[in-house]
């Protein structure tokens, strides 16, 4: 079976850095996104960086079981074997508190939290106790800390943090090496987003974060890191 690192939210952004890093470093990626242009235009950037590597793409709402299936069936059919996953898809969208809906909170938590754990039972189950996976799960500095105005988004956060506790814990002992990340602010399309008007010129470059992270995650030798924090500079 061939080897491959999966990234949710690689179409572009931090999770497009990633998966560049990952391929440049001699792995096989899978790339999951819902948009297929930006899938499209994300494979041709790493084509170029994979020389003898492979660079493949899925369109998949992680928050939707069924695309989530067909991930599964994507990586069975084609004889891969997962190595890294980075759970790194999510969404922010920001208001106050008594202004919460229930459409709001839907669509917090399918992206933040109930993807990743969706994407994560399909990709444990699929790999054999016998074979060691890194699970990353990149969340944010709001998973550490509450902040006005993100109420919602806080709480789905602070869920997948939760979740991520769990399960190191459930799967300590095993050859699974769980590893949550919290980034801060990224200059990224997160922050495309209708009536949010902040100031990002001095958030970090999701290129540099990416390096942090591919980094930490992949030089183990004889050790691992179990949780990283990543903030600019003030």
């Amino acid at each position: 079976m061939k080897k491959i690192s999966v990234i949710s939210g690689g179409s572009s952004g931090l999770g497009l850095e990633i998966a560049d890093l990952l391929i440049k470093s001699g792995k096989n990626v899978l790339i999951l996104g819902r948009s297929t242009e930006k899938l499209a235009a994300a494979s041709s950037r790493l084509k170029i960086s994979s020389k003898n590597f492979l660079a493949e793409s899925l369109i998949c709402n992680i928050g939707k079981e069924d695309d989530v299936r067909k991930v599964g069936e994507f990586l069975r059919n084609n004889s891969f074997l997962v190595e890294y996953l980075f759970n790194n898809a999510g969404i922010g969208l920001f208001t106050k508190a008594h202004k919460s809906t229930a459409l709001l909170i839907d669509t917090i938590f399918e992206a933040n939290i109930k993807g990743m754990i969706l994407l994560t039972s399909e990709i444990l189950s699929l790999t054999p106790e016998e074979e060691e996976l890194t699970i990353v799960n990149i969340m944010s500095t709001s998973a550490l800390l509450g902040r006005a105005e993100e109420t919602i988004y806080c709480a789905a956060k602070w869920g997948a943090r939760g979740y991520t506790e769990a399960l190191r814990t459930e799967l300590k002992g095993s050859k699974r090496n769980i590893i949550a990340v919290y980034p801060g602010g990224m200059r990224t399309e997160f922050w495309n987003i209708i009536g949010q008007n902040r100031d990002i010129s001095t958030f970090m470059d999701p290129a540099e974060v990416a390096e942090k992270i591919v980094n930490a995650v992949i030089v183990t030798d004889k050790m691992f890191v179990t949780d990283i924090t990543i903030n600019r500079k003030k």
